[in-house]
């Protein structure tokens, strides 16, 4: 099953990053959260590792933070070319 929901994602360290989404993870879930910006695509398998509801702003929304789960695109995660992903707003599937 897919569910499209919009979030930002930064980049906290070399295998994890951190969403702000409107809905909870649920600690243990795996998902591909598929990062779009200048032209480019990519999808990132990970899994959610911890889950807090934040306010910003006066709405509810949920930091969740994600370890990557190794794959075929590593290698492209540890060089340059998601460096600038912080802040690019994403699609978590």
């Amino acid at each position: 099953m897919r569910i499209l929901r919009d979030v930002v994602v930064d980049r906290t360290s070399r295998d994890e990053l951190m969403a702000l989404c409107q809905v909870p993870g649920i600690v243990g879930e795996t998902m591909t959260v598929d990062l779009m910006g200048g032209g480019i695509a990519m999808g990132l398998r990970v899994t959610v590792l911890e889950s807090r509801p934040v306010v910003i702003d006066g709405s509810v929304r949920h930091r969740l933070r994600l370890g990557l789960i190794p794959s075929t695109v590593e290698g492209r995660i540890a060089g340059t070319t998601t460096a600038g992903t912080n802040g690019v707003p994403a699609e978590v599937l």
